[in-house]
């Protein structure tokens, strides 16, 4: 297993880093936390990665930090979700995020991701509640109480964006783009989201 990267970030594409180290550049799949964190180009960049073998693909999967990394591969247990929604879930929301919506129940939450249907949702939060590791748990809610505010005006600005036609995972890249963006109302939020990034 590839456990992690270490290299010089040589382009960006869409839902891609490619990587160059030891000679050879590897094709990282990310999801939007990544990418909008990304160094540029030319710069020193390390990935935790997950490397997916099926038999018509062979992928990379990169994240930030190990427990990001090690709950993607929790995420691909549950039935159902390949890598691919996988990666659209981490892409919606950050792992406290989600840790949050599946000790809560809140299926609705999950259901942001592209893909994940009600039973999907409901089916991750039965599978996945009693595999979250416990520092995790108390990390997420300590996370949940710290930016209730900041949340609850991104929720709102994601749902009005969606309500545009836009999807939840282009609503949030575009959001966690502006900066200070914990800082905004969901009205700012809108507001700049549709200035800079959709018009």
């Amino acid at each position: 297993m590839i456990r992690f990267i270490h290299g010089i970030l040589r382009e960006v594409k869409e839902d891609m880093l490619v990587i160059e180290a030891g000679g050879l550049g590897y094709g990282v799949r990310i999801p939007a936390s990544v990418f909008d964190k990304a160094p540029k180009t030319g710069e020193e960049i390390l990935l935790h990665t997950y490397f997916s073998v099926r038999e018509d693909s062979q992928e990379l999967f990169g994240f930030w930090e190990e427990r990001d990394r090690d709950f993607f591969i929790k995420l691909l247990s549950v039935s159902g979700i390949g890598p691919k929604t996988a990666l659209g879930i981490f892409s919606c929301m950050s792992r406290e995020e989600l840790i949050h919506a599946i000790i809560s129940n809140d299926s609705k939450k999950i259901q942001q991701a592209p893909g994940l249907g009600k039973k999907s949702a409901e089916r991750l939060i039965v599978e996945l509640r009693d595999k979250v590791p416990k520092e995790d748990i108390t990390f997420s809610g300590e996370e949940a109480v710290e930016t209730t505010s900041s949340s609850i005006a991104v929720e709102e600005a994601v749902e009005a964006l969606v309500s545009l036609g836009y999807s939840a995972m282009e609503a949030k890249r575009w959001i966690r783009s502006i900066p200070a963006y914990e800082e905004k109302t969901a009205e700012e939020l809108l507001r700049l989201s549709l200035k800079q990034f959709a018009l």
